[in-house]
């Protein structure tokens, strides 16, 4: 059996890979990215292509690895390694998904030249993103550009300075 006490209580990705051309799919941890640990897989030990279907970010990847290990232990077949039906596979899915809150869909590979200069798009940089527009939705609305309603039987209030007039003087 594995030897996890490397990994334990470390932060990490837990993965879910299929073996294309059957019903067997992998369960499997990562402390580094997803990315260079499918590459090792698919290169040297697998008799079969490898398809990465789903992986999500965790602060104790042996906990969570275990979780799924003893939940569908049932549907083990050797090792991490599962076989999952249809119905089974959608709810193993939807278990990695509720773990990030949303899973994205497979963009294409694009290999031209100036595309390698850009970071690359992954569930980290996409939730960074939508913080700095939550962020900076919050500072439109902290420095008062919105307009306020005020109840129609009311007098309405007089105009309030906003955050950036007061940065500004």
């Amino acid at each position: 059996m594995f030897d996890d006490s490397a990994y334990r209580n470390k932060p990490g990705y837990i993965y879910l890979i299929h073996a294309q051309e059957t019903d067997r799919y992998k369960i499997g941890l990562t402390t580094r990215s997803v990315e260079a640990r499918f590459a090792e897989l698919n290169s040297s030990q697998s008799p079969y292509p490898l398809e990465l279907i789903d992986w999500f970010e965790t602060p104790n990847v042996t906990e969570d690895e275990k979780y799924f290990h003893e939940k569908y232990s049932a549907y083990r077949v050797h090792g991490e390694w599962f076989e999952f039906d249809k119905r089974t596979l959608k709810e193993v899915r939807r278990e990695y998904q509720d773990d990030v809150g949303f899973t994205f869909p497979q963009l294409p590979r694009i290999s031209l030249p100036g595309f390698s200069r850009l970071p690359t798009i992954n569930r980290n940089n996409i939730a960074l993103a939508m913080a700095g527009v939550g962020a900076l939705w919050l500072i439109v609305v902290m420095s008062g550009y919105l307009p306020k309603t005020t109840p129609s039987n009311s007098s309405p209030s007089p105009p309030q300075k906003s955050l950036l007039s007061m940065a500004s003087e």
